[in-house]
């Protein structure tokens, strides 16, 4: 079987790919198996990679639980923040402030030329976001070159303007470019990609601490989301600090809050047993 890629590209179905995200993903041997042979059944000779998703992410629901079949789609929930790149913006900035930092979004800054509006500021420090609304793109190496001619531009006006950016991060929904990688790390940038290298890899900040989308819950359609959104709930943590009657303050019904719950639930379960199993938990 042929997997066409989403930039057009073609390559051979790897079987052990899918193993290792299922697998990451909770999915029991059992479960793996039935996947593996219902995709076989299915005897494609060509197949998108977004077809192919969709296929698994039923098939896991099916054969193992939706909880799972979420976290298999973690990516992809991350895209439903979208499709502008503001709610990617507030995600990061949630992350940073439950990594015990005080930041604000979209603060305009002047150099001695001209304004930098910046998408999440810190103490000494800013937060260029690159959200890309699509799969299977790479944040390229102008994106993070772009990025660091405005830290320049900001760390030269420092002392006249009176702040103080001693450093930058660039983070992004997708994977970085080699290139990027290769210039992130001969000018000590500090990237935060999709399965990027270390503990700030932004799909092993959120699968650690379990600080998944809210888009990632089951019951989240996209009215749901719009309400919790503009109450900036972005985090599914985000629902352990309001209590009912906030939440239905912001629109939502008990049937919706008490699914809302269920799911938190049911999701933390399914990622700490993912942690158990992989020797994460104590």
């Amino acid at each position: 079987m042929k997997v066409r890629k989403r930039d057009g590209t073609i390559a051979d179905f790897e079987s052990s790919k899918v193993v290792g995200s299922l697998k990451n993903s909770g999915v029991s041997e059992e479960g793996i198996k039935k996947v593996l042979s219902k995709i076989k059944e299915k005897n494609f000779s060509m197949i998108s990679t977004d077809k192919l998703y969709s296929l698994i992410y039923k098939l896991v629901e099916k054969y193992e639980n939706k909880y799972n079949a979420s976290i298999y789609s973690l990516k992809n929930a991350i895209l439903r923040l979208g499709p502008d790149g503001y709610n990617f913006e507030d995600f990061i900035a949630k992350i940073f402030q439950l990594l015990k930092y005080d930041v604000k979004v979209r603060q305009v800054y002047p150099s001695m030329c001209i304004n930098h509006e910046l998408d999440v500021v810190g103490k000494n420090f800013f937060i260029e976001c690159k959200y890309h609304n699509s799969g299977g793109v790479t944040t390229g190496i102008k994106e993070v070159m772009y990025s660091h001619s405005r830290f320049r531009d900001l760390k030269n006006a420092n002392k006249e303007k009176g702040y103080d950016f001693q450093k930058f991060w660039v983070a992004s929904n997708t994977k970085f470019s080699q290139d990027c990688i290769d210039y992130a790390e001969y000018w000590s940038i500090n990237l935060m990609g999709w399965k990027y290298k270390g503990e700030m890899s932004l799909s092993y900040l959120i699968d650690q601490n379990n600080w998944y989308p809210i888009t990632l819950l089951p019951s989240v359609s996209r009215r749901i989301f719009e309400i919790l959104k503009r109450n900036s709930v972005l985090i599914i943590t985000d629902l352990k600090f309001n209590g009912d009657s906030n939440l239905k303050k912001m629109g939502l019904n008990d049937k919706e809050i008490a699914v809302l719950r269920m799911d938190y639930d049911n999701l933390i379960k399914a990622s700490e047993k993912i942690k158990k199993k992989n020797g994460l938990n104590p």
